[in-house]
């Protein structure tokens, strides 16, 4: 009689062959569960919106009646030369010739002209307004005023 084959572990050392990765078995979905899920997620969205149309409903009518402001009419001052128009706050209408002069109000650049600038100062306080452009410059002081817009124009000299 002949003598079963050694089965013992593999040959190990540096001309055997590298051992066979170890199986696993294979990985089984339940069909089912994907049809659950998806038609979860369907009944999710389809709730989702059916609430979202419920809740959108119509914009509410104003509690007062909507009227037309009439036009802001800027009054000219003569003493001096600026336009003054009725304003919440204080702010700075300032236009350049030729435009698109660099603005600064007390030395803070606020854009290229026309530039409107809100600011925080008291009335009566004196502030400085400047424009400059490739060379050529002007230069105002304005005073600060309670509730209103104060429209100014600047001629660029060299």
């Amino acid at each position: 009689m002949s003598q079963p084959a050694f089965q013992g572990p593999p040959p190990s050392g540096p001309g055997a062959p590298p051992p066979p990765p170890p199986q696993r078995p294979p990985l089984r979905h339940a069909p089912g569960i994907l049809r659950v899920v998806a038609l979860a997620v369907a009944f999710l969205g389809a709730a989702a919106l059916l609430v979202a149309f419920a809740l959108r409903g119509r914009p509410a009518a104003p509690s007062t009646p909507l009227t037309a402001l009439p036009p802001l009419q800027a009054e000219h001052d003569q003493r001096t030369g600026e336009d003054v128009a009725p304003f919440t706050g204080f702010a700075v209408s300032v236009e350049t010739v030729p435009p698109g002069a660099l603005v600064l109000v007390d030395g803070v650049a606020r854009g290229e002209a026309p530039v409107l600038a809100g600011l925080d100062c008291p009335p009566g306080r004196e502030i400085e307004i400047r424009a400059e452009a490739a060379g050529r410059r002007a230069a105002t002081r304005v005073a600060c005023r309670a509730d209103a817009l104060v429209k100014v124009t600047l001629r660029l000299e060299r």
